[in-house]
């Protein structure tokens, strides 16, 4: 038997990073095996750290500038790299994949980074083809009004978290889709999410 495709999003601030550890010692607990993977990841050795160095520092690979649209293509490639090599081959052995991100953040950070939005939709749309029947047996949205700790324009986190939400809804037509506040405790949000997640085992 396969294993689920779990994943979840939501902007920079959110408590992702908090919320996943929390996560991981409560699922490690749970009957069937989980793998944890940021995606596309930047472990060494990999193509998604090779794109990630390119990406926050382009000068040391004697690239002097790059196009908004080129950068989101680089990261679908390194996407496409980690569904084929890891992602798919674990699910196929049985094992629950949670992913700290998915695709969505490619369109919402690449929209909100001025990318040409066609062209963005159909480097998406070529990596929907390659998860084929693969498709998310939940995603979760973390959700907050304003950012942890962090320095950004108000105005500018809130219209990436609109636009998180507006996703959200689109593709809840897809596959399960739900919104996770984390505007109380961390313990609060990650209970909730393991609650989901035993709901979606037990199907």
């Amino acid at each position: 038997m396969y294993g689920k495709l779990f994943f979840i999003e939501g902007p920079d601030g959110v408590g992702k990073t908090t919320t996943i550890d929390l996560l991981k010692v409560a699922l490690v607990q749970r009957s069937g095996r989980f793998e944890f993977l940021s995606f596309p990841g930047k472990a060494e050795g990999t193509l998604g750290a090779v794109i990630y160095r390119i990406h926050h520092d382009p000068a040391a690979f004697r690239i002097a500038t790059m196009s908004e649209l080129s950068k989101q293509a680089l990261h679908v490639a390194a996407h496409l790299d980690a569904i084929e090599r890891l992602i798919v081959p674990a699910l196929k052995s049985g094992t629950h994949i949670f992913l700290d991100r998915f695709w969505w953040s490619t369109l919402v950070y690449g929209a909100a980074a001025g990318v040409h939005q066609a062209g963005l939709r159909t480097l998406v749309e070529a990596e929907r083809l390659v998860w084929d029947k693969f498709q998310p047996a939940l995603a979760i949205l973390l959700d907050r009004d304003q950012p942890i700790d962090r320095d950004d324009e108000i105005s500018s986190w809130l219209k990436l978290r609109d636009a998180y939400r507006s996703l959200a809804l689109e593709e809840g037509s897809h596959y399960p889709v739900e919104i996770v506040s984390n505007m109380r405790t961390p313990v609060e949000a990650a209970s909730a999410i393991v609650t989901l997640i035993d709901r979606t085992l037990e199907k």
